[in-house]
């Protein structure tokens, strides 16, 4: 184990403060015998030591892959202090001053999930330190598509695009972006791809994952969150938030007000919904009986705690409870997020309305019809 762990952090590139000045502390084993430091000139404010996370996460890429530039002359390439004061010339450093003009706007998993995300992905890019007026968009679309999924890299070229015309309103950059119409071709590529994102568990499928989550005690606290998801089609984020208060006294109706997102610092309560301030959802007599149970086993003002009484963490449950039961039930791996699927799409095989279906999920009926009608023969666009 003890090896393990020193593997594990070989590599571990960390920010310091220094007389309230940040400086990158560097591997040991970079330079057997010295502790190396590269001095970045900025004061530890939040922006800056954001800066700076981000020139450490390009150096542990560079060691990982293997470039580590040893004269550390292209660590000591400063961040732009003030975008008016020096020039912009690198692609993660425009994508970085780009997200930063977004980040009091969006939310903290968006933050987290998508702006951060893309960031990585063009940090461990051969164009992290490109020259952004010599960037080429089908070199980059090239490069992702060989290293990320096809859903990802239609994610970054959106990413890439909307960066590159926000420099062109500002004009950090000449026209066109070397970007337009390359998350159109990763969707077409998706489109013509086997995989798939949406991949719903049969009505027996479904039913054999809770007979296991009901019946193995290494499981059987998160039955009654994984039953509520399955016959309500929430979101994980959306169940995970869920309040009494937010539940009718007679259990006929929940109000879906909030979800529990991770973002900086940690997992982070939001009000508001992904695509609304708020949903009711109306119980049926499966739903009140899985609030009937979680009332009786009542020990927080959470509906669905995790066993120490705390917002069920998602990424523990994956890793401890859902893909082991998935395992043991022979069941193919897929993530939580298709029980979602899966109540939509039992929903419309049994012939409910997808209009009223939205409602209940929170989508909208377009979204319905052009993500779900594939995958039912009995359902297609109506003549309007």
């Amino acid at each position: 184990m003890k090896n393990q762990s020193s593997k594990r952090h070989k590599g571990k590139v960390n920010v310091h403060d220094c007389n309230g000045v940040l400086r990158i502390g560097l591997p040991r084993h970079l330079f057997p015998g010295q502790r190396k430091y590269i001095y970045l000139g900025l004061q530890d404010t939040p922006d800056n030591r954001e800066l700076a996370e981000a020139k450490a996460k390009e150096i542990e890429s560079d060691i990982v892959y293997e470039r580590f530039d040893y004269t550390l002359k292209k660590y000591k390439q400063q961040p732009p202090p003030n975008q008016d004061e020096v020039k912009i010339t690198t692609l993660q450093y425009l994508y970085y001053e780009y997200i930063n003009t977004r980040k009091k706007t969006v939310r903290p998993g968006t933050w987290n999930n998508n702006y951060m995300v893309a960031l990585r992905h063009i940090q461990r890019s051969p164009f992290c330190n490109g020259d952004i007026s010599m960037i080429i968009g089908q070199d980059v679309f090239d490069w992702a598509i060989q290293n990320l999924t096809i859903d990802t890299t239609s994610r970054l070229m959106t990413q890439l695009n909307a960066c590159f015309k926000w420099a062109i309103e500002k004009r950090l950059v000449s026209e066109p972006s070397p970007f337009k119409d390359l998350s159109a071709k990763a969707d077409r590529l998706k489109k013509a791809s086997d995989s798939d994102e949406i991949n719903p568990f049969t009505a027996n499928e479904r039913d054999r994952i809770i007979q296991v989550f009901d019946s193995d005690p290494l499981h059987s606290h998160y039955s009654l969150y994984v039953r509520f998801c399955f016959f309500t089609g929430c979101r994980p984020s959306e169940a995970i938030a869920l309040r009494w208060s937010d539940v009718a006294a007679d259990l006929s109706q929940i109000t879906f007000s909030s979800v529990i997102v991770r973002g900086e610092g940690g997992r982070k309560r939001c009000d508001g919904l992904k695509s609304q301030t708020r949903r009711d959802f109306p119980c049926n007599e499966q739903v009140q009986t899985i609030l009937r149970e979680a009332r009786s086993q009542k020990h927080s003002e959470i509906v669905f705690p995790s066993k120490t009484g705390k917002p069920i963490q998602d990424c523990n449950f994956g890793k401890r409870h859902w893909h082991p039961v998935l395992k043991k039930t022979r069941i193919k791996q897929r993530k939580p997020y298709q029980m979602r699927h899966t109540f939509i799409t039992l929903c419309l095989d049994v012939g409910i309305d997808a209009k009223d279906v939205a409602a209940w999920v929170g989508n909208s009926p377009q979204v319905i019809y052009q993500n779900y009608a594939g995958r039912n023969r009995g359902l297609s666009i109506p003549k309007l």
